[in-house]
């Protein structure tokens, strides 16, 4: 297992990767000699880095969509609590303490 300052970044992977493959295809003869079953390894290690690719930006689109859907989510959320702020404190001025409750107010003064 890598240590922490051994791991590569994502991107680093894919290059090592996409270079790694493309020197074993430039040196197929010597390196299958080695037990290393070409093309299959290098076309299985391609289609993984595209796949990944692809799964690494549809995450990244994703992440995006929850930073926006948090932003809205907490404008609205704002919203609702200056309209309870509002409403709690007009059935205050308006209904006598013991009605509270049946607002679903349960301070005390």
């Amino acid at each position: 297992m890598a240590t922490e300052s051994t791991k590569m970044s994502l991107s680093d992977l894919f290059a090592s990767c996409t270079v790694l493959s493309a020197n074993i295809k430039l040196n197929a003869e010597k390196i299958s000699r080695y037990g290393l079953e070409l093309p299959a390894y290098t076309n299985e290690l391609d289609a993984d880095v595209q796949e990944a690719d692809r799964l690494n930006k549809e995450q990244e689109r994703l992440k995006s969509e929850l930073k926006s859907k948090t932003a809205e989510l907490d404008l609205l959320k704002a919203k609702l609590q200056q309209s309870y702020a509002l409403g709690k404190k007009t059935v205050k001025l308006a209904e006598p303490q013991i009605n509270w409750v049946a607002y679903g107010i349960a301070d005390k003064r």
